[in-house]
């Protein structure tokens, strides 16, 4: 302790030689207090050592020898290590909320999507069955044109009447379709 109470001594009277020792005494001795709580390779590591001394040198002139000066540099920077741990903390709770809010709409478009892909499905699949349950020359009409893409000249010859009936014809079975579909929406609503 002599040697502490010289070296503050020496310290508080502005002897530089005095800072420089130390500091080159005790932040290599503070350095592996500062990795145990921070982690290896932190940068912040550096930083509290830095911040320790800043601290240490305004209140020397108040340290009581009531400890070594090393456990007293040591509480401070153990207190610095553990306001740098809930800093991080906050900041990573702070980041999670903000994630949080970015993604959750994401979410619910990609949920809202789903939702609307399997209502399509669920209507194209109800379609397909109002259509095999309409009179022969509709559904094969709708079939023909809708389902697998028929021309009106391909399906006038394969029908063996005129062009203009054909769209004639796709037309009164479309809008019947509608109808059917249009009632068994009304119905499901009630």
């Amino acid at each position: 302790m002599p040697d502490e109470r010289d070296l503050v001594e020496r310290i508080l009277a502005g002897d530089g030689e005095a800072q420089d020792q130390f500091y080159r005494d005790y932040a290599k001795r503070l350095y592996p207090v500062c990795v145990h709580f921070l982690g290896v390779e932190d940068s912040d590591a550096e930083d509290v050592i830095q911040d320790a001394f800043l601290i240490a040198w305004r209140k020397l002139g108040s340290f009581r020898f009531e400890s070594s000066l090393y456990t007293w540099l040591n509480h401070i920077c153990v207190n610095l290590c553990y306001e740098r741990l809930r800093k991080r903390k906050r900041l990573l709770a702070s980041l999670n909320e903000d994630l949080e809010k970015l993604t959750l709409p994401q979410s619910n478009w990609f949920q809202k999507r789903k939702d609307e892909e399997e209502e399509k499905k669920r209507l194209l699949a109800r379609l397909s069955s109002l259509i095999d349950n309409m009179g022969e020359k509709c559904r094969e009409i709708l079939i023909l044109r809708d389902r697998e893409g028929e021309s009106y000249i391909n399906l006038a010859k394969r029908l063996k009447i005129p062009p203009g009936t054909v769209m004639s014809q796709l037309a009164r079975c479309r809008k019947a379709l509608r109808h059917l579909m249009q009632n068994e929406l009304k119905d499901a609503r009630t």
